[in-house]
């Protein structure tokens, strides 16, 4: 099978409130044998600048579904809610969801989407996570969007050594994410052969990171890794700006977004490499006619609808909610047989990448999708694999 390819300052009771509402749709949908989609994701909170995409992303997937008469035949409704980038809050609207939705896709951040996972597992329901920090367990209930961080980490240092660096300095935040991304950039050394000189930590809400830097620039690495997203990387941008650090720099993909180049415009490294995937440089892509069909037709359908091309959280969204409709309508709406059908899945185009499924393998991305783009203040460019 192919396929083309909300606020700041919602309180927790009006979160609650506006699914409920939303719920109650979603009872009355079922009676027109529409397949239903509960979307979580960070509307609010630290990983807004996701979240807000991620939305978009699964509106226009939704719609463009139900323009050619939904799953064979079926509509496709979606069902959201903001978890406020908060592992209670994304608890607190997967209990309120289960039972009323057929599939979840959410949330965005790799906490949320840890806390998420029991419930739907219990449930036995598909969670299609779009953090690719987490690490579905073979043969369960959650997916993990994008490529994997170790993939990503891989691919950087790849790009790196091909051009002479090896000696590699590295800050991290103590979140799951952080944590995730500095063992895989550790891990990928070893593989890739070349060395982290040093590395250091810092609280995702920390508001300065000097000390850290200093300990990490005093091995004298030829460039950064620095492993966190939105607000805390903007932190680490600044200090090593005002140090007067000047070192090629790469972050992880969840700063893919035009929010993010906002946020860190007047301390951009004069380098900021990003490994990304093939919806930031399809038009360089080895795949074929139909993968930069899709490409083309999402880009030009998000650019008419929301004014922007599509960032890192659009794209994942995009394709979880296609890829889970899919395995609904092949699955007559079961929710329990969907799970079957969507990790059996193989050379699927997506616009994120091509996804082959297995029981193992609940990501079905490869180092394959993966390309280097460099940002500047208002783009990424793509520089090589």
């Amino acid at each position: 099978m192919r396929f083309h390819r909300w606020a700041a300052g919602v309180s927790g009771l009006a979160a609650v409130a506006l699914l409920s509402t939303a719920c109650s749709a979603a009872d009355a949908a079922k009676d027109d044998g529409s397949y239903t989609i509960g979307v979580i994701v960070s509307q609010t909170g630290s990983g807004s600048q996701l979240g807000v995409g991620e939305l978009q992303g699964a509106q226009l997937a939704v719609d463009r579904l139900n323009s050619r008469a939904g799953i064979n035949g079926h509509p496709v409704r979606l069902v959201t809610a903001d978890d406020q980038s908060n592992p209670a809050q994304a608890v607190l609207a997967a209990r309120r969801m289960i039972g009323k939705v057929d599939a979840i896709v959410g949330p965005s951040l790799s906490g949320p989407c840890r806390a998420v996972i029991p419930l739907a597992a219990s449930a036995q329901l598909v969670d299609y996570c779009l953090s690719p920090g987490v690490k579905p367990a073979a043969d369960g209930w959650q997916w993990s969007a994008s490529a994997s961080t170790e993939d990503l980490a891989e691919r950087l240092l790849e790009y790196w050594k091909s051009r002479g660096i090896t000696r590699i300095g590295l800050i991290s935040t103590t979140d799951a994410s952080g944590v995730d991304g500095a063992l895989s950039t550790k891990h990928a050394a070893g593989v890739v052969g070349v060395q982290v000189v040093s590395a250091a930590s810092y609280g995702a809400d920390a508001v300065s990171v000097t000390s850290q830097l200093q300990a990490v620039s005093s091995a004298q690495p030829q460039a950064l890794v620095v492993w966190s997203t939105g607000a805390a990387a903007a932190v680490a941008f600044k200090g090593a700006r005002e140090m007067g650090l000047h070192l090629p720099t790469a972050t992880t993909d969840g700063n893919l977004t035009y929010n993010f180049l906002r946020r860190v415009k007047d301390y951009l490294p004069e380098t900021l490499l990003i490994p990304a995937t093939q919806d930031f440089w399809w038009e360089h892509s080895p795949r074929g006619p139909e993968a930069r069909q899709l490409e083309q037709d999402y880009h030009d359908q998000f650019q008419a609808r929301y004014g922007t091309q599509p960032d890192f959280g659009p794209g994942v969204a995009f394709d979880a909610v296609t890829l889970t409709a899919q395995a609904l309508g092949e699955a007559q709406g079961d929710p329990h047989r969907a799970k079957q059908v969507l990790q059996n899945l193989r050379g699927v185009i997506g616009v994120v990448g091509t996804y082959s499924f297995s029981p193992q393998d609940h990501r079905g991305l490869t180092k394959d999708d993966i390309a280097i783009v460099r940002a500047s203040r208002d783009s990424f460019t793509y520089v090589g694999r």
